[in-house]
């Protein structure tokens, strides 16, 4: 059985992901901007619908660097 994963766009949740990634690429340095990229062009091209598990962890870590650095050293 094949499972599909997809970001819905129920509240715009998807417009906001790829918000995230742009403010993110303000941010990110050079060699972290392809790959930002990559991950954003590949959430476009298919609607936020068969995103990979590699896909998800990427959105994780890069939502996860939005943590300030004491809230994750408290974990």
């Amino acid at each position: 059985m094949n499972t599909t994963y997809y970001i819905t766009n129920k509240n715009n949740q998807l417009l906001e992901l790829l918000n995230t990634i742009d403010y993110c690429l303000t941010d990110a340095r050079l060699e972290e901007a392809d790959s930002i990229i990559k991950l954003k062009e590949e959430l476009l091209a298919n609607d936020g619908i068969h995103i990979t598990p590699e896909q998800i962890n990427k959105i994780i870590s890069l939502l996860l660097s939005f943590v300030p650095i004491t809230v994750r050293e408290v974990g």
